[in-house]
């Protein structure tokens, strides 16, 4: 009898050890799974953030430089791509208290990283440091200044936007225009917006972003001072700039371009 329950006991105890390895084992491919998919998701959605910051640069120079259209294409399995109509809500632009701009709704396009991927709130375009959520807020820029901006932030999920909420204003010199027979100087500046439109979307896996230039339309407005006072609303938050020009014109003509960009996945 003490035999037979040495006998068992070696048996159970071998069931046991076996048991305990296994677990152990098991656990260990949750876990390696779990970090291998976790570096996966990560790496993918480091990808997305580049490639947000040349989407802004090509969403810029369609609206304002060559015109004609841009597509860049995203290899997507984790991370997923939004289009958002009115994300930000209406923008309206006054010069010398005249709106120049108005019933423009504000679109944005999100990417969503994987349920692994987490990151704090960062400003990527331009790149920013110091305060980045005061230039997130910034509305009017200048000459050089990013007009779209592109941002990553935690919300439920890993998120990247791009942001297209700002005018950029440049002020042209001083130039000669004839009125009655008369030659008069006048400052010239110029108002740009880039307004973003949703178009067909769809997909998976592979998406090719394309950017259209519909169209740009101009309008020119008159001010008898020298400077003008531009400001920007956003969805009910302003912003006010003045822009000073030669004090010895003897007025301003301010030139709104806006540039109407549609946004699409289908060629």
């Amino acid at each position: 009898m003490p035999r037979r329950r040495r006998g068992v006991s070696q048996v159970v105890s071998t069931v046991i050890l076996a048991g305990i390895l296994l677990t152990l084992i098991g656990v260990a491919i949750f876990y390696a799974t779990s970090l291998i998919d976790a570096n996966r998701q990560q790496m993918e959605y480091e990808s997305t953030k580049d490639m947000f910051i040349y989407t802004a640069t090509a969403l810029e120079q369609v609206a304002l430089g060559a015109g004609g259209s841009r597509y860049i294409r995203f290899s997507l399995s984790s991370t997923g791509i939004n289009f958002v109509e009115n994300a930000y809500g209406p923008l309206e632009v006054y010069v010398n208290g005249t709106r120049v701009i108005y019933d423009r709704e504000t679109s944005s396009i999100v990417a969503v990283g994987g349920s692994l991927v987490t990151t704090v709130f960062r400003v990527l375009r331009p790149e920013i440091t110091i305060n980045p959520g005061l230039e997130l807020k910034r509305l009017i820029v200048g000459p050089g200044e990013p007009m779209v901006v592109v941002y990553e932030n935690f919300s439920g999920r890993a998120k990247v936007y791009l942001m297209p909420t700002r005018v950029r204003v440049n002020y042209m010199g001083v130039f000669d225009l004839l009125e009655g027979g008369v030659t008069k100087k006048y400052n010239y500046f110029a108002i740009s917006y880039i307004n973003l439109t949703i178009g067909p979307v769809g997909g998976a896996g592979h998406i090719p972003v394309i950017f259209r230039n519909r169209g740009i339309k101009t309008m020119e407005y008159k001010f008898s001072g020298t400077a003008i006072n531009v400001t920007a609303v956003l969805n009910g938050h302003p912003e006010s700039k003045v822009f000073a020009g030669d004090p010895t014109a003897q007025g301003t003509i301010v030139v709104v371009r806006i540039a109407d960009v549609e946004v699409s996945t289908r060629g």
